[in-house]
C-alpha cells in the first residue's frame, strides 16, 4: 500500500474521527454491493463449470472477468476500512487472479496464410483443413481410394474474414450472452452472427484462391459441392447433420455459397452441440471443402461395422438412388446390403433380400473393400459416404469415425410420472436429486448432530451447516439463495438445495425424494426420478473437463469457518475465498466501529426520548429525515435509518417497565473514572449510534453491561445481516451466565448463530430478506430491553428455561399484533 495512503489514514485517525468513520462507511457499502454482484457472478459460473449450464466458454471468460473485477473492488475497500490490517491481501488477490486468467485465457486465432490447400495437402494439415477435408485427403493418400478432386479454404481463412470485416468483438459479444437451455436466445444470438456474416465481404486474397481452385477442379459451367469441415468435424465428435453443405452450386455462386457455409457454423443446433460438447467456437474454426458434384446414379452410406447385422460383425451398405441427402437427413428410407468383414468382402444374402437402389453385386464388393481398407488406414470403425456416378464410377466423399451407439433411454424420461409433488415451484439453489429422511435443523445443537443420509429442513441456510454437508443427501429450506455460500458448497458436492416453503408438511424421519433439477419435493424415495436424474442428465465430460484447472481457483470456497487459523489472506486459495474473507472482516470492522468513548461523535446529535437513556446518534448519510437537519438533538421519529427504527420500535415496546429515576449509562466506566465528578448525561458515559438509509451500528449501554448491534437491513438480502454482542452485568458470575443462556436459547429460536465466552455472547443472523431482517431487529431491541436487570433475578436452569418460553410467547403476541 502506498505510503500516502497510510499516512491519510493516520491523520485522520488523529484529527478527523467523524470524516474516518464516514469514509469507512462508504468504503464498507462499496463493499457489500460488490459481495452481491461476486455471489451472483460466482453462483452462475459454478453452473457452468460443473455442467449444471451449458454456455458458451466466452461467456465464463466474461463472468470471471466480472469477478476479477468485483473482488479487487472488494479487497481495495477493506483496505480502506483498515490500511494496516491487511496489507498482504492484495498480493494473495493478484497471484489468485493471475492463475485463474491464465485458465481461462482462449488462444488467439491463426489469421495468416495459407488460405487455400490442395486436397492431398489437406491431409496433413487437420488444424487448417477441418475433419472432413482431412479425412477426404487423407482417404486419397493413405487409402488409396477413388475420392473427387477438390480443394480447401482453409480454417485461417475463416479467421482472417472475421478480422477483415471487424466481426471479432461483435461476435464475442454474442457468444458472451450464448446459453443452451434459452432456446429463444439462441436462436436470436445465432440469427445475428449468421447476419454479420452473410454482409461481410470474402477478402480478395480468399476470393481470389476459391475462384482459382474452382478452375482447376471443374470443366465450364460443371456444378460444385461447397461442404462444410469445421476443425472437430468428423472426429472424436462427429458433428453430423449439424452444419450446412451447399450442392449444385454455379461456379460464379461460389462465393456467396462460402458464406452461407461460413454462416452455417452459427446455426442454433450447431452451436448448441459444440457447447454441449465442451467445444470453443475458436476450436471449431470453418474451414470449407469445395468438389465437383457427382452426377449420382445411386449414392448413400456404409458402416464397417453395421451393429444392425450378426451383432456389429458386418459392413452395412444403405443407399437410394440419385443423391443421398434424403438418405442422411431422413426423409427417405433406404435400401439395405450387408457384407462380410473382410478384405474381399462378400455380400450376404441373408440380411440382404433386394438391391433395389443399390449398385450392382460387383460394385458392392468394392465398396465393401474400400470401406475395409479405409478402417485399416483410420485405425478404427468407419462411417463413409459414397456415390456412384452413371458411368459406373464409384468416389468416397466422407470417411469418419463411427459412432458407438448408447442405450436410449430418453424415451422413458418423458413418460409423465406417476407420483405429485408434496412441494412444488421452489428455488433451484443447486441441482441434484435425493432420497432420505426429514432431519430438522432448528437449533446449533441439531445441526451438530445431522445424521448421514439426511433431508435437512432449515429456515435458512447458514454456514454452520457446511461443517456437515458430507452428512446430507438434500436440503429444504425456508429461506436463502443460489448466491449464498452454502448453495455454492452444495453445487460443488452435488447436493440438491431447495428454497422458498416456510410450512413444511413433513413429520421427522419422512422419507422424501428432493428433486433440485424441478424444484419440487417428493414423498417416499422415487426411483424414476432417481433414475431420470441419472439418465437424463449426462453432460460431456469435455464440458467440465475445460474448467476442472480453474474452478478450484475461482469457485471453490476454502475458508468456512471464519474462527479458523487458516481464515487470512494467506488461507485464500480461490477467488470465491477472497470474497469470503473481505465480507466476514468487513462486517467485523463495522462492528468494532467505535470505542467506548465514542470517538468521531462530535457531530452527532442527542436523541431525546421517554427512556432512561442517554443516547447520541451521528447520520453517515440519509439516516433523518430532512426536517432533522438543524439542531443538536433529534426524536425517535426524525430516524428514517430501516434498521435502527425496527431495533427501536422493540426497545421501546410499551410492555417494558423503566425505571424513573435510573439512568442507563457505563456504570463501570463511571465507577473506574469519575468519582463523581462527571454528569451523568457525559458523553464519555453515554449510548451511541451510526445511522444510514440501511444501517445502524449501536452501542449501548445498560449499567454494568453493554449491547452492541451492528445491521444493514435492506432490498438485497445476500447484504443483510444482524450482528449482536453482549456482555457483563452487575450480579454476581453465575446469575450473569445464567441471563446469558437466556439470550442464547432466545437468539436460536430467532435463527441466530451464537458463540458464548465467558459473560460474553456474539450472535449472528445473515442474508435474509428485507421483512425478515426488520422483524428480527424488533425481537432483538424487545430483547435488548427486558434483559436489561434480568441478572439480578435469575437464580437456576429451570427459571432460564421458563423466562425462554414466556419470552418468544409474548414476542409472537406482538408479532401477530
Amino acid at each position: 500500500m502506498p505510503f500516502s495512503q497510510l499516512f491519510k489514514h493516520w491523520t485522520y485517525q488523529l484529527f478527523a474521527p467523524g470524516t474516518l468513520l464516514r469514509r469507512k462507511y462508504e468504503a464498507f457499502k462499496e463493499l457489500l454491493a460488490q459481495d452481491a454482484v461476486a455471489l451472483e457472478l460466482i453462483a452462475d459460473l459454478e453452473e457452468i463449470f460443473y455442467g449444471k449450464t451449458l454456455a458458451d466458454r466466452q461467456r465464463a471468460v466474461w463472468m470471471t472477468q466480472r469477478l476479477s473485477e468485483a473482488v479487487s473492488i472488494m479487497a481495495g475497500k477493506l483496505m480502506e476500512m483498515n490500511p494496516t490490517r491487511y496489507m498482504d491481501l492484495p498480493e494473495y488477490f493478484r497471484k489468485i487472479d493471475f492463475y485463474v486468467r491464465m485458465g481461462m485465457e482462449l488462444e488467439e486465432p491463426e489469421v495468416g496464410p495459407p488460405y487455400i490447400l490442395s486436397l492431398e495437402e489437406a491431409a496433413s494439415f487437420p488444424h487448417l483443413a477441418g475433419g472432413k477435408a482431412c479425412n477426404l485427403g487423407r482417404a486419397k493418400v493413405e487409402g488409396g481410394v477413388p475420392v473427387p478432386p477438390g480443394f480447401v479454404v482453409t480454417a485461417n481463412a475463416y479467421n482472417y474474414f472475421l478480422d477483415f470485416n471487424g466481426l471479432n468483438g461483435k461476435m464475442e459479444k454474442l457468444l458472451r450472452q450464448m446459453v443452451v437451455g434459452d432456446r429463444d436466445l439462441l436462436a436470436r444470438l445465432t440469427s445475428e452472427m449468421q447476419e454479420l456474416i452473410m454482409a461481410a465481404e470474402v477478402p480478395e486474397e480468399i476470393a481470389r484462391g476459391i475462384r482459382f481452385g474452382v478452375s482447376e477442379i471443374i470443366e465450364g459451367d460443371d456444378l460444385i459441392a461447397v461442404r462444410s469441415s469445421a476443425l472437430a468435424e468428423d472426429g472424436e465428435i462427429s458433428f453430423a447433420g449439424q452444419y450446412a453443405s451447399e450442392l449444385n452450386v454455379q461456379p460464379n455462386d461460389v462465393l456467396e455459397a462460402y458464406k452461407r457455409v461460413l454462416a452455417g457454423k452459427n446455426c442454433p443446433r450447431a452451436v448448441a452441440y459444440r457447447i454441449s460438447n465442451g467445444l470453443t467456437d475458436s476450436q471449431t474454426a470453418m474451414a470449407v471443402l469445395v468438389i465437383p458434384m457427382v452426377d449420382a446414379e445411386t449414392a448413400g452410406v456404409a458402416y464397417t461395422r453395421d451393429p444392425d447385422c450378426r451383432g456389429g460383425n458386418a459392413i452395412g451398405v444403405y443407399g437410394v438412388h440419385g443423391l443421398g441427402f434424403e438418405l442422411v437427413d431422413g426423409s427417405i428410407s433406404p435400401d439395405k446390403a450387408t457384407l462380410t468383414r473382410e478384405d474381399q468382402p462378400r455380400l450376404n444374402t441373408d440380411c440382404t433380400p433386394d438391391l433395389g437402389g443399390l449398385p450392382a453385386a460387383d460394385t458392392l464388393v468394392r465398396l465393401g473393400a474400400m470401406a475395409m481398407q479405409l478402417e485399416k488406414s483410420f485405425g478404427c470403425p468407419q462411417d463413409i459416404e459414397w456415390a456412384e456416378d452413371v458411368t459406373g464410377k464409384l468416389f468416397i466423399l466422407q470417411s469418419r469415425p463411427l459412432q458407438s451407439e448408447r442405450d436410449e433411454t430418453a424415451e422413458a424420461a418423458k413418460q409423465p410420472l406417476g407420483v405429485r409433488p408434496l412441494i412444488e415451484g421452489l428455488e433451484r439453489a443447486s441441482t441434484g436429486v435425493g432420497c432420505g429422511e426429514i432431519y430438522f435443523a432448528s437449533s446449533g445443537e441439531r445441526i451438530a448432530r445431522i445424521p448421514e443420509g439426511a433431508v435437512v429442513v432449515t429456515k435458512r441456510l447458514q454456514p454452520s451447516l457446511l461443517t456437515f454437508i458430507g452428512r446430507m443427501n438434500g436440503v429444504i429450506s425456508g429461506t436463502g439463495s443460489r448466491a449464498s455460500h452454502f448453495a455454492s458448497v452444495a453445487r460443488e458436492s452435488g447436493v440438491p438445495v431447495v428454497v422458498g416453503h416456510t410450512n413444511y408438511p413433513f413429520e421427522p424421519g419422512q422419507l422424501v425424494t428432493v428433486d433440485g433439477f424441478n424444484g419440487a419435493v417428493y414423498d417416499g424415495c422415487v426411483e424414476e426420478i432417481m433414475t431420470r436424474s441419472r439418465e437424463g442428465r449426462q453432460v460431456s465430460a469435455r464440458v467440465v473437463e475445460q474448467y476442472a484447472k480453474v474452478a478450484p481457483l475461482a469457485v471453490k470456497l476454502n475458508l468456512t469457518d471464519p474462527d479458523a487459523e487458516e481464515f487470512t489472506p494467506t488461507g485464500c486459495k480461490s477467488l470465491h475465498d477472497v470474497v469470503r474473507f473481505c465480507h466476514e472482516k468487513s462486517v467485523n470492522e463495522m462492528f468494532s466501529v467505535m470505542d467506548k468513548r465514542g470517538r468521531g461523535m462530535l457531530q452527532a446529535k442527542r436523541l431525546e426520548t421517554s427512556l432512561p437513556l442517554v443516547m447520541y446518534i451521528l447520520d453517515l448519510g440519509d439516516g433523518f429525515f430532512d426536517n432533522a437537519a438543524e439542531g443538536k438533538t433529534v426524536s425517535p421519529q426524525d430516524i428514517k435509518s430501516l434498521p435502527m427504527w425496527a431495533l427501536w420500535y422493540g426497545l421501546a415496546d410499551e410492555r417494558v417497565q423503566w425505571p424513573e429515576r435510573l439512568t442507563h449509562m457505563d456504570w463501570e466506566e463511571f465507577d473506574r473514572m469519575s468519582a463523581g465528578i462527571f454528569s451523568f448525561d457525559s458523553r464519555l458515559l453515554a449510548s451511541y449510534g451510526l445511522v444510514s438509509d440501511n444501517y445502524v451500528h449501536l452501542m449501548v449501554r445498560f449499567g454494568y453491561h453493554f449491547s452492541v448491534v451492528d445491521s444493514v437491513c435492506g432490498p438485497d438480502a445476500g447484504a443483510n445481516y444482524i450482528n449482536f454482542r453482549f456482555k457483563g452485568g452487575g450480579a454476581g458470575f453465575d446469575q450473569r451466565l445464567l441471563r446469558l443462556e437466556f439470550i442464547r436459547r432466545v437468539l436460536d429460536r430467532y435463527g441466530f448463530e451464537t458463540k458464548t465466552r465467558g459473560d460474553m455472547i456474539d450472535a449472528n443472523f445473515a442474508r435474509q430478506g428485507e421483512n425478515e431482517t426488520r422483524r428480527t431487529l424488533v425481537r432483538l431491541g424487545y430483547l435488548m430491553a427486558v434483559t436489561r436487570l434480568m441478572d439480578m433475578r435469575m437464580d437456576s436452569e429451570e427459571q432460564v428455561a421458563l423466562e425462554v418460553e414466556r419470552f418468544v410467547e409474548e414476542a409472537e403476541h406482538r408479532d401477530v399484533r
